[in-house]
This record gives C-alpha cells, sequence and structure tokens, in this order.
C-alpha cells in the first residue's frame, strides 16, 4: 500500500513524500517493518531531478518522518 504526506525539503521547498513498508521478514532476518520506497513529488509529479539533489541525511530525515507518519496510522 502506498500513503503519503506533505512536508518541505531543502530549507522550505513543499513536496508530497510518497512510501510504501515492507513487512518483516523473518526468514531472512528482518524482525521489524521497514521502508521499502520512497519517491516525491511537486505539483502531483515525481521529482527525480529533487531526490538527485537530496543529502544522506535529508534522506535519512524523510525515512524517519515516513515511519513516524506510518506508525500514527497503523
Amino acid at each position: 500500500m502506498t500513503l503519503s504526506f506533505d512536508t518541505t525539503v531543502r530549507g522550505g521547498m513543499p513536496v508530497e513524500v510518497n512510501f510504501e513498508i515492507g513487512k518483516p521478514e523473518h526468514d531472512v532476518g528482518i524482525f521489524t517493518p521497514y521502508v521499502e520506497d520512497v519517491w516525491l513529488e511537486v505539483k502531483g509529479k515525481r521529482a527525480k531531478w529533487l531526490e538527485d539533489r537530496l543529502s544522506p541525511a535529508e534522506w535519512e530525515k524523510l525515512e524517519e518522518e515516513v515511519l513516524e507518519t506510518w506508525y500514527a496510522e497503523a
């Protein structure tokens, strides 16, 4: 299932963060839900150009927001 939320990146640019959460896979040692995929949209269109410009720290912050959003919805 794909979920989304609105936030800002790069000092204030509004984006929609779309994400999918993977289910635990005990047979391979994954015991908790995990961020399977994350992508950004600006004005309803995929913003690959923006994704390429985010630093590892910015991606980490987004993944934290993704998990917070998912746990709040679950």
